[in-house]
């Protein structure tokens, strides 16, 4: 038995945003063009049939403006209605669906345990969750993995595997709820200098906690090549236009990419935080060919979404192509996945502890971070 809730209201409230916006746009023209029209009106050479002319042509102009306005005006306050209406049902709301495949968590048998390596607490999992439906799905994976971490809003598990016969950390990530997804700049501002990854997790409270972008000094993204914007906590430190080579991650727990929009128009649209990185692109839309770009073997940190608040880490162990990770990924239904920095930055930390080998010997100080949190 599982709850349905209408619960996501992000597709209004960002429509009203951009309707607003347009709104204050027409508004902004309408006081601009009634300053051309007066400067028209006060000058003494154009008088007569031909300004008068011209006059009456601003006058239908600034008509339309006006009516465009208003329309803006009526479709956002028809929008807030409408959020308003829906949320109003969906408090009201109480619907199950009843799944003969999805059975109770506390019929599942999952052993509940706590070592330095599991720490599994299925009794405190709520039916008809993203956690709990992760562990109907992937009873098996937990069983087999050298990392795992299950509590009431997060289902994780690390594994080691082969992607063409070179050795990977596969971390697979399940959370409840979007907001448990977030990137964060080293020592709490950007840039603040370098901070290693098991500092930042313990600071964040992370359960899980990989490095994020490519740096330059002082902890600041690297914004060469085709990446040209930053974005941190909502708020635009670098602003400009999309390369199209960053990660992007906004409010709903969705990373992507969106070449050419601008900084404000990605903040606008929800974004909270952007990553860059040299040939970050791996699989974009289900599309793998980005990764056949860079025919480098390389220590990687790949992260992947295969659903709303599902994800996909690959730490590389051995040097490996970006094109093997993409198939793999791919093949664990990976819809958009991107590489964030590499080399000796890669390092994967659970709870505080770094459970990979960075390539350095120990881990790294970097710039920023990309964690989940229970």
């Amino acid at each position: 038995m599982s709850e349905i809730n209408v619960s996501d209201y992000s597709i209004f409230e960002k429509a009203i945003v951009t309707t607003a916006n347009i709104g204050t746009c027409f508004a902004n023209n309408t006081s601009v063009f009634n300053s051309c029209k007066t400067k028209l009106g006060n000058q003494e050479i154009f008088m007569g049939p031909i300004c008068d002319e011209c006059v009456s042509a601003m006058d239908v102009v600034d008509v339309k403006i006006a009516a465009e306005r208003e329309s803006y005006e009526t479709l956002k306050n028809h929008l807030g209605t409408t959020m308003k209406e829906y949320m109003i049902a969906d408090n009201k709301a109480d619907i199950t669906i009843t799944d003969p495949n999805l059975k109770s968590v506390s019929d599942l048998g999952i052993k509940t345990e706590s070592t330095a390596d599991k720490d599994i607490n299925a009794d405190s999992v709520k039916d008809g969750t993203n956690v709990a439906k992760a562990l109907n799905k992937y009873g098996d994976e937990l069983n087999n993995a050298k990392y795992a971490t299950v509590k009431e809003n997060i289902y994780t598990t690390t594994t080691e595997e082969t992607i063409n016969g070179k050795r990977v950390l596969v971390t697979h990530v399940v959370v409840n709820n979007p907001s448990q997804v977030n990137g964060a700049p080293a020592n709490g501002a950007y840039g603040n200098g370098y901070e290693t990854p098991s500092s930042a997790a313990g600071r964040l409270g992370a359960t899980i906690l990989v490095n994020g972008s490519h740096y330059t000094d002082g902890g600041r993204e690297d914004l060469k090549g085709a990446n040209n914007i930053v974005i941190v906590n909502g708020e635009i430190k670098t602003d400009g236009y999309s390369g199209g080579q960053e990660m992007l991650l906004d409010s709903n727990g969705n990373i992507y990419n969106a070449s050419g929009k601008s900084a404000s128009q990605l903040v606008n649209d929800g974004v909270k935080y952007s990553y860059s990185c040299h040939s970050t692109q791996v699989i974009v839309n289900g599309d793998t060919s980005p990764a056949y770009n860079e025919p480098r073997s390389y220590h990687r940190t790949v992260v992947g979404q295969s659903g709303p608040c599902e994800y996909y880490i690959v730490t590389d162990i051995d040097d490996q192509p970006l094109s093997g990770t993409a198939e793999y990924l791919k093949n664990k239904g990976v819809n958009n996945a991107y590489s964030l920095d590499q080399g000796g930055s890669v390092t994967l930390v659970r709870n505080t502890d770094v459970i990979n080998n960075p390539s350095d010997g120990s881990e790294r100080a970097v710039g920023d971070f990309l964690y989940f949190t229970n």
